[in-house]
């Protein structure tokens, strides 16, 4: 038979989402690892040849590694190295 639920644990994420949080001062964390953990949603306007360079370089990117890179990746990687975060 099963318990009363705890709520503490439930907003806490349970054991399973203890066990994917990384713990303070873990070597091999960077930057780009932990903004990637915590990424936000943003609605932007950009001009049509913008969209255009986009998908070609994403799907470039794609065929060449084998992996798919996404046009948000390349947004990413181009806010990174203008902010140098």
């Amino acid at each position: 038979m099963k318990g009363k639920p705890n709520l503490d644990n439930f907003l806490a994420g349970g054991a399973a989402a203890a066990a994917e949080r990384p713990t303070p001062g873990a070597s091999g964390v960077g930057p780009t690892s932990v903004l990637a953990a915590q990424r936000r949603t943003k609605s932007i306007r950009i001009d049509p040849a913008l969209d255009l360079f986009l998908k070609e370089e994403a799907f470039r990117r794609t065929m060449a590694s084998g992996k798919r890179v996404s046009e948000s990746d390349l947004i990413e990687e181009a806010l990174v190295g203008h902010f140098r975060v």
